[in-house]
């Protein structure tokens, strides 16, 4: 269990993560994100093979580092994903890749709670256009 400071602390780190979509070349605050997709779609369960999250982390963390595998050990997996859509169908998760793994690795899920917006719904929040190297 964490204490009230850790919490804090991890909220606050989250407050200001930032998520980057090709599709309209900007950079989002996960927050703005999710914000955007609990007032204007419901949440859903989704497959967790449907998802690029596996890959994903397998490919950013590792699980002989201990304080990755902390990290997703600690994840709450009752708190829903965010997903985007892409037009291949495949959900990209732009928030809970240690959600995603804990659930499948260690909880034995097949599924798992998200909100998914469709790729081009990124165009109705606010994001920072990347600047050009």
């Amino acid at each position: 269990m964490k204490n009230f400071k850790e919490f804090l602390k991890e909220a606050e780190d989250w407050k200001d993560q930032k998520m980057h979509s090709d599709v309209t070349n900007k950079d989002y605050k996960v927050a703005d994100v999710f914000a955007w997709a609990k007032k204007n779609t419901k949440q859903v369960t989704i497959d967790i093979k449907d998802t690029d999250a596996l890959e994903w982390w397998d490919k950013s963390y590792d699980m002989d580092n201990k304080a990755h595998k902390k990290r997703m050990m600690d994840a709450d997996t009752s708190y829903p994903i965010l997903g985007i859509k892409l037009k291949d169908g495949t959900i990209s998760v732009a928030d809970g890749l240690n959600r995603v793994k804990k659930a499948h690795d260690i909880e034995h899920k097949k599924s798992i709670r998200a909100y998914v917006i469709n790729q081009k719904d990124l165009e109705n929040i606010d994001g920072e256009e990347k600047k050009k190297d």
